[in-house]
């Protein structure tokens, strides 16, 4: 152990690449010793998922984890004897997903991770009948083959009660001009908002904590009469017939932004550095308000960290915006220009409300 860490302490490596620093230390391959003749797209590391080229086409890699959100759902089954476990199956197929084709794959195979502190949840019948219908159903609706995965008791290390969903997905990029990177963003391209349902899977810790101090908890009523848990527990939209139907009417796709736990500075996920104007936020959903005032958030810090009513953005020449918005709404997602990319620093300007995010607040890569 001694010499492992002497060994680490005394050579110059990236931090936040620790792939890199095992492949110094162990002879690993690198971006430019990949076997099989394999090279990695180097402009996708750190990008939502990672693509290499496969000769003819790219090949693309991405494993997510779901979070918490199965908490809400595993409490509210046990104060009312419903499951919303198919859902909870959709947000973790689709943390895959989102990511998957935000680079311009088609998916192909997705395989599961599933533990528990024990066994026992999987001897409840009807939850586990419905979280892998729920699974399979939103396999389909990806367009994306189930390969199979792991799933694991998991006593001392999962805590009683709890579950940890993920997956991990590969892709192919075809033809590889198909493939979407930063470098492609332009002043002058229109940024276009895709619906989302809700809360997704993000900020969900914050959500649980309002529930606690709620008397009637996710039982207490929001201003459309849904109740809070129901509105949390709403599936996260599968994004993918979209990206597959504009690429089949060539819409240029200069970029996409997966709108996750980042908020809205997610739009300036990119590299370079634009200015992203918002001008038309669409009206969130109830759930939103809710969240903000009985947190004590800013609206700010609601557009910090929470998707507001927008889980997907496509950035388009200006003149496909139209375009762009009908195909979406055909897939049977509501969809709407936002905003525009502009020469300027790198910044989010969301007009509307006031708020204004700097480069300097969003580090995902």
């Amino acid at each position: 152990m001694t010499k492992k860490l002497d060994y680490y302490a005394s050579v110059n490596y990236d931090l936040a690449d620790p792939a890199k620093v095992l492949a110094q230390k162990e002879g690993l391959a690198t971006a430019s010793n990949m076997p099989y003749g394999y090279s990695e797209v180097s402009g996708t590391r750190g990008e939502s998922a990672y693509v290499f080229d496969m000769g003819d086409r790219y090949g693309a890699l991405v494993q997510e984890g779901l979070g918490t959100k199965s908490l809400i759902a595993q409490k509210v089954y046990q104060d009312t004897g419903t499951s919303y476990f198919a859902a909870i199956a959709q947000d973790t197929v689709a943390t895959v997903i989102n990511d998957l084709i935000s680079v311009g794959a088609k998916p192909v195979v997705l395989n599961a991770y599933w533990s528990a502190q024990s066994y026992d949840w999987l001897a409840d019948n009807k939850l586990t009948t419905d979280f892998i219908k729920g699974w399979r159903a939103a396999c389909d609706k990806a367009g994306v083959v189930w390969g199979g995965g792991e799933t694991q008791s998991l006593p001392g290390i999962v805590t009683p009660g709890a579950l940890e969903f993920a997956g991990s997905g590969f892709g192919v990029i075809t033809p590889k001009s198909r493939i979407v990177q930063d470098a492609n963003l332009a002043a002058g391209d229109a940024i276009i908002l895709l619906e989302s349902s809700g809360v997704h899977a993000n900020g969900i810790s914050m959500t649980r904590q309002i529930a606690e101090q709620l008397p009637d908890g996710y039982h207490t009523k929001l201003s459309d009469g849904n109740e809070f848990g129901v509105a949390l527990l709403q599936p996260t939209i599968l994004y993918a017939e979209v990206l597959q139907e504009l690429f089949a009417k060539n819409i240029d796709l200069h970029y996409v932004s997966n709108i996750t736990g980042h908020g809205w500075r997610k739009l300036m996920r990119g590299k370079p550095k634009l200015t992203y104007r918002m001008t038309d936020i669409g009206t969130p959903q109830p759930v939103f308000a809710f969240i903000q005032e009985h947190s004590g958030n800013s609206i700010e810090d609601m557009y910090h960290n929470y998707n507001m009513g927008a889980g997907y953005a496509v950035f388009v020449p200006a003149d496909q915006a139209i375009q762009t918005i009908e195909i979406a709404q055909k897939c049977g997602i509501k969809a709407w220009q936002g905003g525009v990319v502009e020469t300027g620093p790198k910044q989010v300007v969301i007009e509307p409300v006031n708020i204004t995010f700097g480069g300097e607040t969003l580090e995902v890569r």
